[in-house]
């Protein structure tokens, strides 16, 4: 291959990265709004002004663009900590998946919404894509907690009550950023949000911490 045609590859490649993130910026604030069912495809050509055809290029149809829009999200969730987790301290592990899972809510909140809405339909679209991948996720990550009970790092917990707590504690701040608004008046700043992190890992760590006799 000549320079020039990898020029020309590379032109293409960079064209089709920028549309597909424009495509799926817009979807999410599409899809936040309206749902799946309300939103169209033509909607979205029509909000980054491209063509509907070059959305169904991209991702095949609306039902595949939903499912890249949320595999970045179930992604992210999914990489908190790995298996050998299970030898490194475990207030370290927490704090940085919490960490990660609150910065997360904070600059996707709209692809949170999204999560949370097929979840409470009861999965419809991506049920069956996420229901074995969730399970074995979440198994590992049992593993991992129930090791550090077992070396005694932490107190005896239900590994999937820990694991409940830090979704729900972390996801709120961005499924129901519309409460938080209602209740103080105005969005949580910069500062604000990162009190509400630090919080939330003190929490965590305090409550799994082994006391001493």
């Amino acid at each position: 291959m000549d320079t020039k045609s990898v020029a020309v590859e590379e032109s293409g490649g960079e064209i089709r990265r920028r549309n597909q993130a424009l495509i799926l910026q817009a979807s999410a604030e599409e899809f936040a709004k309206y749902g799946f069912k309300g939103t169209s495809l033509q909607s979205i050509a029509d909000k980054v002004s491209l063509p509907k055809a070059n959305i169904l290029y991209y991702f095949k149809s609306k039902t595949g663009l939903y499912k890249a829009l949320l595999q970045d999200i179930v992604t992210m969730w999914n990489d908190g900590f790995a298996e050998e987790a299970a030898s490194q301290p475990p207030n370290d592990v927490l704090a940085a998946y919490i960490n990660k899972k609150m910065r997360y809510s904070r600059e996707h909140p709209q692809a949170s919404k999204i999560f949370a809405m097929e979840i409470i339909q009861g999965a419809p679209v991506i049920g069956e894509d996420i229901h074995l991948p969730m399970i074995e996720w979440s198994q590992k990550k049992i593993t991992v907690i129930q090791a550090w009970v077992e070396q005694g790092l932490i107190r005896p917990v239900q590994p999937m009550y820990l694991l409940y707590l830090i979704w729900g504690a972390t996801q709120f701040y961005a499924d129901f950023d519309t409460e938080i608004g209602l209740l103080q008046g105005k969005s949580l700043t910069e500062q604000e949000f990162d009190e509400a992190r630090q919080f939330i890992v003190d929490m965590v760590l305090r409550g799994i911490a082994v006391e001493n006799n």
